[in-house]
């Protein structure tokens, strides 16, 4: 009798399933990715039952966080440099929207400070962030 030895057989390796489910797991992943366009201030905002869903437009987004600090679009602004930053900003399109955000714990007069200005800009597109009760 002669046996095959086991050494002098050829091994195949199918890597098509493997494959397959590595590109599987590939698409599953970019589906379910979520993509971050904006970094987040932690802002807690105010309530108010006239709430709206934001409009899809780009406006520029000034942010007011609880120690006062202004920023445009992420980015810390400095109080006296705010004027200056927002007509840059609506000297190309003057009627983009302006969109408030001011943490709840903010003082009246940073928001005022901020209306001051953008009423001596003539921005007449703006909206209040809140949120809905």
């Amino acid at each position: 009798m002669s046996y095959k030895s086991p050494a002098h057989s050829l091994i195949t390796l199918n890597l098509t399933p493997l494959i397959d489910i590595v590109f599987l797991l590939l698409v599953f992943f970019m589906l379910t990715a979520h993509f971050v366009d904006e970094k987040q201030i932690e802002l807690t905002l105010p309530e108010a039952a006239s709430a709206e869903a934001m409009t899809e437009v780009e406006p520029v987004v000034v942010s007011i966080d609880p120690s006062g600090s202004f920023y445009i679009n992420s980015e810390v602004v400095h109080g006296q440099l705010l004027e200056q930053r927002l007509q840059l900003l609506f000297s190309d399109n003057p009627d983009r929207l302006l969109r408030i955000k001011a943490d709840s714990q903010v003082s009246f007069d940073k928001v005022v400070t901020l209306l001051d200005i953008a009423r001596l800009l003539h921005i007449s597109h703006l909206e209040i962030a809140t949120r809905e009760k």
